[in-house]
């Protein structure tokens, strides 16, 4: 039997364990009957209230004993475990989802372990050292175990007719979302160059006046740019400031930088012993690495551009991952820079270095502040895929817990209702197959996404920590939010309404039996006087 998540495996075996319970405490302390009684005593009270003579004995004897033999075939269907039906008897076993990690994910068991940290924290539901009571509590009654591999069965036919493509554009921002830079070295590096190029060229084009800019950067910073646009300016490696002459190209590092030989050509304020100028006084020795241009800088293999692009694995799958969505080697390149700025937070140390401060405390702080006063803002954008999909199939488990563990005592109370037993069902079904749905969301997100930035046209700090200005990255959380949540609540309405025709069907189905037992009581007796 396929469940649908590795918390449901165990939950399924403690919901019945707990099931299990209840129905030996009904059983043991002889509350089994009761209902048996309430039958008897129920026919004998209705038929004084009507006046025996309208009712006769047969009458009473036929109503008892069809309400007798139907709660007899629901106890003995929803109520009585058999060895046979043990969970213990079949494979529990889960598919895990694909993931940027994980693309081709091998099924787990219940005997074989699941490989999750639920292997040791629930190893009781396993074994039934819960309660001490082995692997009895694992039988599942003859009914309820028909309803669940029915429905199990279902979700892996329909989940198998689902061509499960995730898209590209989700595996690259799972990936964004979990990256992190941990090299000092490089951290620094970037805060650098904010601090001795961009802040220079921001302030520089700040200060021109747009007729002065070439035709090609009005271009590029052209509210119709779809690849760059007047937000261009706003981060570390603009296409502006890396083409248009007197910026990056025109501006040199402060001081040296490591990795960047020196350059006399360009290095003009260095010492150069081939010139034949003495030094510039006795014992000078020049740095050991020259003062590249920003634009060297930046785009040069020892650069920041291309230490941000070379750092761990899981940055390399996801610039492996932007490779194939981008066609122009540059532009992906950017997509991975502008995401490690956004990780360094340069513009927040640059402005505690001007202030004299230690800026370790205070970037934690100021991060901590800045997340709190936009909190309204990207709400949305912290809604993503994986997160959400664990907590529901959580979510559903536990539910599914709850409905095995209190069937014994539902079908109890309710007096062995053939309704109860078919309201269980319904509601089984309805629960398990909200995992369909949530499969159908993922299908559906992915073609979503796809049609809102097709050709890689997304930008992967939006994606990741947005501000709000994409309102496609609203829409898409919105609709994701609305799927996920909306078509379980509107298919549990909608299976309401069987549950309602049910109650009906049945209803007039249980009077009219009770109506041909008591006009065959009146037939007899009328033809007995005769």
């Amino acid at each position: 039997m396929q469940l649908d998540s590795y918390l449901e495996i165990f939950t399924t075996m403690y919901g019945w364990a707990f099931a299990n319970i209840f129905g030996e405490i009904i059983t043991g302390t002889g509350l089994v009957v009761v209902p048996f009684m309430l039958i008897v005593f129920n026919a004998w009270r209705e038929a004084k209230e009507q006046g025996a003579e309208n009712v006769g004995v047969f009458g009473v004897i036929d109503r008892i004993g069809t309400q007798l033999i139907t709660a007899l075939f629901v106890f003995s269907v929803c109520f009585a475990t058999l060895p046979v039906t043990s969970l213990h008897s079949i494979s529990l076993s889960y598919q895990p989802r694909p993931t940027v990690a994980d693309p081709t994910p091998a099924p787990v068991t219940r005997d074989g372990g699941t490989g999750s940290t639920f292997d040791t924290a629930m190893v009781d539901a396993i074994d039934g050292s819960m309660s001490g009571a082995g692997g009895s509590l694992s039988n599942v009654p003859a009914w309820w175990f028909t309803v669940m591999s029915i429905s199990a069965g279902a979700n892996t036919a329909l989940r198998a007719g689902i061509n499960s493509s995730e898209s590209e554009i989700r595996a690259i921002e799972e990936l964004a979302r979990i990256a992190t830079i941990e090299d000092p070295a490089l951290l620094h590096s970037i805060q650098r160059f904010y601090s001795e190029c961009f802040k220079p060229a921001q302030s520089k084009y700040i200060n021109t006046v747009r007729s002065d800019i070439s035709a090609s950067g009005q271009a590029i910073i052209a509210a119709t740019n779809t690849n760059y646009g007047p937000n261009d300016v706003g981060w570390i490696g603009s296409q502006l400031f890396r083409t248009e002459p007197g910026f990056y190209r025109d501006m040199r590092a402060a001081d040296p930088v490591p990795g960047f030989a020196v350059n006399f050509a360009r290095d003009g304020d260095y010492y150069n012993p081939s010139a034949g100028a003495p030094p510039p006084y006795e014992g000078y020795v020049n740095p050991d690495w020259g003062r590249p241009t920003c634009k060297e800088w930046w785009e040069d293999a020892p650069g920041v551009r291309e230490a941000m692009v070379a750092q761990g694995q899981r940055w390399q799958n996801m610039t492996d991952r932007i490779r194939v969505l981008f066609t122009d080697e540059d532009r992906a390149k950017d997509q991975i820079a502008q995401l490690a700025e956004s990780l360094a937070n340069p513009a927040f140390v640059d402005t505690t270095r001007a202030l004299g401060v230690d800026n370790s405390l205070p970037q934690n702080v100021g991060g901590a502040i800045s997340t709190i006063g936009v909190f309204l803002t990207q709400l949305f954008s912290y809604v993503t895929i994986t997160p959400l999909m664990n907590g529901l199939l959580m979510m559903q488990a536990i539910i599914l817990m709850g409905m095995y563990m209190f069937l014994p005592l539902i079908t109890f109370l309710s007096g062995y209702n053939l309704k109860v037993m078919l309201y269980g069902a319904v509601g089984i079904f309805t629960v398990k197959f909200w995992a369909i749905l949530w499969s159908i969301t993922l299908w559906m997100d992915a073609h979503l996404v796809k049609a809102m930035y097709p050709e890689g046209t997304f930008k992967l700090t939006d994606m990741v920590r947005s501000t709000g200005n994409d309102y496609k990255l609203t829409l898409m959380a919105l609709l994701m939010m609305t799927m996920f949540i909306g078509l379980p609540l509107l298919w549990t309405g909608m299976m309401a309404w069987i549950g309602i025709n049910v109650n009906s069907s049945l209803t007039g189905l249980l009077k009219s039996a009770d109506s041909t037992a008591t006009n065959a009581s009146n037939s007899s007796r009328g033809g007995g006087r005769r």
